[in-house]
């Protein structure tokens, strides 16, 4: 079942994108400690208004017993995390990276610290798809993609974009087999990627 995020996730769901966006947690933390980093994007995912946020992402989960309702006081308990997809509109992707600037400027000491802005202010951006390893290889991906691709169809967007690695070829091919097109390249401190489109 995919569902939008709650703060509660945030245990299961940060490590999916710590994992999924490798050295990028430190450009968004301005830190270089990877236990660090995760604990703070726990607690900007548990936050509004920002990139990383609960309200930008959706979980694949599977619960124990998918036939029955589960009761409000066991659903915390019953949830298990698949996966997680992070997306936003790439029109307020910079207002979205001004919270996580600011504190990477007061972890780094730097007062001219900026993180890169990804997003392209016409598409709406894809910005992370993590699933659990143990999960991988069984479509989880894909369905993460169309749910996202679905999210942006219902805001009346037209196009949705995102940058995978040039040398995740494996990435590439799967964005390309459902329907993704490079568009360009970009650098991102100091790191090359496909800038891939989708149109809905």
């Amino acid at each position: 079942m995919i569902r939008p995020a709650a703060p509660s996730d945030a245990a299961e769901v940060v490590p999916l994108i710590l994992d999924a966006i490798g050295s990028i947690a430190f450009v968004l933390t301005g830190t270089t400690d990877r236990e660090e980093a995760g604990f703070i994007l726990n607690q900007f995912f548990r936050q509004k208004g920002n990139r990383v946020s609960y309200e930008n992402a959706f979980v694949l989960e599977e619960s124990k017993d998918a036939l029955e309702p589960i009761p409000n006081h066991l659903l915390e308990r019953s949830r298990n995390v698949l996966g997680v997809a992070l997306i936003y509109d790439g029109s307020i992707a910079r207002t979205l990276d001004e919270p996580l600037e600011k504190a990477a400027i007061q972890k780094s000491g730097r007062s001219d610290y900026r993180i890169p802005t990804e997003a392209e202010p016409s598409e709406f951006y894809l910005d992370t798809i993590s699933v659990a390893p143990k999960c991988q290889g069984r479509g989880f991906g894909r369905v993460l993609i169309e749910a996202s691709c679905e999210h942006a169809r219902r805001l009346r967007r037209d196009r949705i974009g995102l940058l995978v690695d040039i040398g995740n070829a494996a990435a590439r091919r799967l964005y390309e087999r459902v329907g993704f097109r490079v568009e360009g390249k970009k650098q991102i401190t100091g790191a090359e990627y496909f800038h891939m489109v989708r149109y809905l």
